[in-house]
Order: structure tokens, then C-alpha cells, then sequence
């Protein structure tokens, strides 16, 4: 049931989230395995969204974050033309959304952000914070953040979240 409660100004706003996680299981069958999921659903604001078509990671979350559609944003999923042949192809990377996202209206707005590892954000953009960019990160040794210079933020996130991966080795940025 959806949460009806009227909502109040907020200082700070937290959105997280779960990709490729059933909700039925996040939020049905496995809601008393996962306390501080639960517990931010009851004493936050939770809601259930439909996704894109197609329902991909990097469409969806761009589509997600600008309120366009894939169409308008010009991309479908990790892999994409580069041109009208099939003989190029480039991956999604943060350069193709022209689109501003939600943090960087909060940024141009004057509101602190911290961006974690949210789909195609690699090469990380400016933001009124800090940024730490995807699994799409070539390497570690890529600047993986923004500020640059701040790869002890990558470092730390297998320590916080075992099996958390900054990039995925093997992908071609061409």
C-alpha cells in the first residue's frame, strides 16, 4: 500500500537506489532480513516506480534522473551505435546524458550532493559535492571521482559493502 502520509520539508534527502532487486522480496518475503531497508521504508518515504522500456540499468537510470525517456536521451542499454552503422559501438558512458540530472539542478541550486556509484557516471562531472563514479570505471587507476584525487572514496566502498566493484575490467570504452 502506498505511503499516503503528507510530506514535510526536509533538510537532507536521501534517495537509494536497489537495481535489479525484486521488490517483492526486498519489501514481501525478505523485509525482516534486511532492518535498515525496513526501517527506511517505515520512517522515510518509499514508493514503488515503474521503470523504462527498455527496463535496462543505464537507460533506466538516466531516464530516472533527467525525466526523459531513452528515446530522448538517444540511448538503450550499456552498448550503443555510435553512428548510423553497426560497425562502431561505444558504451554509455556519463558524456552521452546532456540531459541535467536531479543532482545537478540541486548543485546549480546551491545543495550539497554525494552521487555513490549511481549507472553511468563515468568520467565523473562536476557536482556541489563529491562524486564517486560506476562499475563502468575502466580501472582503478582511472580518476573514478570528483573532486579529483579522491580515490580513498572508491577505496573504501569494498570495505563498507563486500563485493561492491568500482569498475568492471574487460569493458572497451570504444
Amino acid at each position: 500500500m502506498p505511503d499516503t502520509r503528507p510530506l514535510q520539508p526536509a533538510k537532507r534527502l536521501a534517495v537509494i537506489g536497489l537495481d535489479c532487486a525484486e521488490p517483492s522480496l526486498v519489501f514481501g518475503s525478505l523485509r525482516d532480513e534486511l532492518p535498515t531497508l525496513r526501517w527506511l521504508a517505515q520512517e522515510g518515504w518509499s514508493s514503488r516506480m515503474r521503470s523504462t522500456d527498455p527496463p535496462i540499468t543505464v537507460p533506466a537510470w538516466s531516464a530516472m534522473l533527467t525525466s526523459l525517456s531513452p528515446g530522448e536521451l538517444g540511448f538503450y542499454g550499456f552498448r550503443n551505435r555510435a553512428d548510423y552503422s553497426y560497425d562502431q559501438m561505444t558504451i554509455a558512458s556519463s558524456k552521452a546524458v546532456t540531459a541535467p540530472r536531479v543532482w545537478d539542478i540541486a548543485s546549480r541550486a546551491g545543495k550539497r550532493v554525494i552521487v555513490l556509484s549511481v549507472p553511468q557516471t563515468y568520467p565523473p562531472t562536476a557536482v556541489n559535492g563529491e562524486l564517486v563514479s560506476c562499475f563502468l570505471t575502466p580501472s582503478r587507476e582511472s580518476e573514478f571521482t570528483y573532486p579529483a584525487g579522491r580515490q580513498e572514496a572508491g577505496d573504501q566502498l569494498p570495505d563498507a559493502q563486500p563485493g561492491v566493484r568500482v569498475h568492471l575490467s574487460g569493458l572497451s570504452q570504444g
